[in-house]
């Protein structure tokens, strides 16, 4: 068992202790490539390690810049939801953390938060690579196999975040330079001589091929994951709907997205379920994907739950409060449950349903001062208030986000009406109060549903990292005036901006170590940083 763990832990040293960038030593300058070999002919247990090991990167802390804010994948998801108008974090520059996003000042080419966003998903490009080079492709066995599929997987959804934020959106965009492409194939050279940025098109190919790959391996494999952290099919089914979606394939978008309801795998919450906080269970029975938050996971108040949680000790606690925009608070309908996910001008939320283990809530929030529009949508951990412990699971994928898919795929793909059904029967079987008097699509046309749709998904996918790819994806501004921006209870007056669509500061710039150690990519081929107004 010890030559099992310290094998293990050498072979995983080089990519768990810090973040990959495009000039990082690969793997043989950790072990050579026949130590490798060997390893794995003797310890079947340590590549089991390096599978797992793929999932440190969603959770590690300090990895890419050693800042507090670097917190794997959720402090990257903070970091694009304060980037929208929809998210508000009241009183940023108190402490500072997530200010430079919401200030449009962390997209140049040394700001920590957009080297995060570089490096990590590259760390988990890198990663899967080392998965698929040390499994044989014609592998006939169900367990490597499905490491092969969870490492196509990973790197996909890598590669999906990367094409979005380093670059404007598939369609229109599809000849301009979007990032590097590195697969365990062409690792060795790039190591030795760069990568050029490959076009939109060549890095959405390559994401759909794994995709495609991934699925092939799972379809009618003996294999189940243990818990949600893992990639099965259906995620990979998820994430592909995805891509299509971004890529307005929306037949082969709402194909996908009707596999995965047929799989009957997963279970929206019901209206009254969603009347209370929650979304920290990876449990939960409508998750399909998160991050899975052990205790050896938590580093204070650097999480997710500690800089969003109302009910929790953290950093709204001590005033950032995480509000929704009082704009688009104002549109959701009072029969809605999710209305109570905030806390209304007159005081409402779903502190009202909500018996925490502890103490009256309603209480608990009047006391520490909570302002309308804060977020109670996420439950503390065991239910206690003002819990210190932030040891929150984190949703990457809920089933709740397939129907709108579906219906988004469907109205936009040239049958409004199936659209407009789909996006009735969501809200209504799931997020509706009175069944007397149920939602109606208003919609006449393709653009008003686009917006429909997209409030939908506003509200629902509220805090959970996906709203920024939205405004991406449909084009959308980024208006934050005529709103609670502006009041300056909250302290983030100077950031009221209204930004256009086509503004280059939406996308990042490639990170300056990269330029200076990729041949491949001269200043010449850096983003433009644009400037927010």
């Amino acid at each position: 068992m010890n030559k099992i763990y310290i094998i293990s832990s050498i072979l995983l040293a080089g990519f768990m202790t810090s973040c990959y960038d495009l000039d990082t030593a690969p793997m043989s300058n950790v072990i050579t490539e026949n130590q490798r070999d060997e390893i794995f002919e003797k310890d079947p247990a340590s590549l089991d390690a390096l599978s797992s090991g793929v999932y440190y990167n969603y959770k590690g802390f300090e990895l890419c810049t050693g800042s507090m804010y670097d917190f794997g994948y959720p402090g990257l998801m903070l970091q694009l939801d304060s980037r929208t108008a929809d998210f508000l974090s009241a009183n940023a520059d108190d402490y500072g953390w997530f200010a430079s996003p919401a200030e449009y000042l962390d997209n140049t080419s040394s700001n920590g938060y957009n080297i995060i966003r570089w490096r990590l998903p590259y760390n988990t490009i890198y990663t899967a690579n080392q998965v698929l080079s040390n499994i044989d492709p014609e592998t006939t066995d169900d367990l490597l196999k499905n490491y092969r599929a969870q490492a196509y997987g990973n790197r996909a959804f890598s590669y999906w975040v990367l094409a979005q934020l380093f670059q404007f959106t598939y369609v229109g965009n599809e000849d301009k330079m979007c990032v590097p492409i590195i697969t365990e194939k062409n690792e060795e050279e790039v190591t030795m001589n760069g990568a050029p940025r490959a076009a939109v098109k060549d890095v959405y190919e390559l994401i759909l091929s794994d995709l495609n790959t991934g699925i092939e391996l799972m379809t009618g494999n003996s294999t189940t994951r243990s818990d949600k952290r893992y990639i099965d099919i259906n995620v990979l089914y998820g994430l592909r709907a995805r891509v299509y979606l971004t890529m307005q394939q929306y037949a082969n978008a709402a194909a996908d997205a009707q596999r995965v309801i047929d799989s009957k795998a997963f279970t929206p919450l019901s209206a009254r379920e969603a009347l209370l906080p929650g979304f920290i269970d990876i449990n939960s029975p409508n998750w399909m994907w998160g991050i899975y938050i052990a205790t050896e996971d938590v580093y204070g108040l650097y999480t997710l739950s500690g800089m969003m949680g109302s009910y929790t000790y953290g950093y709204a606690y001590a005033g950032m409060w995480k509000c929704i925009n009082s704009n688009l608070f104002s549109q959701i309908n009072d029969n809605d449950a999710r209305k109570l996910w905030w806390i209304s001008p007159n005081g409402t939320s779903n502190a009202m349903y909500y018996t925490a283990a502890d103490g009256d809530a309603v209480a608990y929030l009047q006391e520490n001062g909570f302002p309308p529009y804060a977020v109670t949508k996420f439950a503390p951990y065991g239910n206690v208030l003002g819990q210190s412990n932030n040891e929150a699971d984190i949703p990457l994928m809920r089933i709740e986000e397939m129907y709108l898919i579906l219906a988004e795929a469907q109205g936009l793909g040239g049958d409004l009406a199936a659209g407009k059904t789909t996006l009735e029967n969501f809200v209504n079987n799931y997020r509706w109060l009175a069944r007397s008097n149920p939602y109606r699509s208003t919609s006449t046309n393709a653009d008003e549903f686009i917006d429909e749709v997209w409030f939908q998904r506003r509200v629902e996918l509220w805090g959970e990292g996906l709203s920024y790819f939205d405004i991406l994806r449909l084009k959308k501004p980024v208006d934050r005036t005529n709103s609670n921006w502006s009041n300056q209870d909250y302290g983030m007056e100077p950031y009221v901006y209204y930004i256009e669509p086509d503004n280059p500061v939406l996308i990042m710039q490639i990170p300056q170590s990269e330029i200076d150690n990729n041949p491949q990519i001269p200043e010449s081929d850096q983003n433009t940083p644009g400037v927010a107004s």
